[in-house]
């Protein structure tokens, strides 16, 4: 796992956010949402106390639970692996995609638009609108640090593209 301490302190005073050890039965939250044991594993150490908002907001695990189980793209997306952790100000949901893992366990970090997610949503439709932002959390992470994070989304599959001229 990588070291996150430096990066999570340079969050907190950004943000003016603690980071604890999250709970027990949080972090069962957490496995039962199907994310891999490096992001368990950063949340054991590493969860903000509260909404870190930043550029985007970083949700806290029982915000994530909310996000995957209740609200738009979350409850439709996260059955099909992309569990949402964090936010635009617009609704717009940056996910783990833990269909695309590194050799060490490490989901990749997608961005999806809640403006075209719909219940009905193929994993083959919701891959074309997972815009790749990020290798991994670490990496997102630094990228909220610098408030440089992509936050424009895919409002059509890539399949569904027009061919350019």
């Amino acid at each position: 796992m990588p070291d996150y301490k430096k990066l999570v302190k340079l969050i907190a005073a950004q943000t003016g956010t603690t980071f604890r050890a999250a709970s027990p039965s949080d972090l069962t939250e957490l496995r039962a949402l199907g994310l891999p044991g490096p992001v368990v594993d950063f949340y054991a150490r590493h969860e903000p106390s509260q909404c870190a908002e930043g550029q985007v907001r970083l949700w806290p695990i029982a915000d994530m639970v909310r996000e995957n189980r209740d609200l738009i793209p979350g409850a439709y997306v996260a059955p099909l692996g992309y569990v949402v952790f964090a936010t635009t100000f617009c609704g717009d949901a940056y996910c783990f995609d833990v269909n695309v893992v590194s050799p060490k366990g490490e989901p990749r970090i997608v961005l999806i638009s809640h403006e075209v997610v719909r219940k009905d949503i193929t994993a083959e439709r919701a891959e074309g609108l997972a815009k790749p932002v990020a290798k991994d959390l670490y990496q997102f992470l630094e990228v909220f640090e610098r408030v440089e994070l992509d936050e424009e989304c895919h409002y059509r599959p890539l399949s569904d593209a027009e061919p350019l001229s």
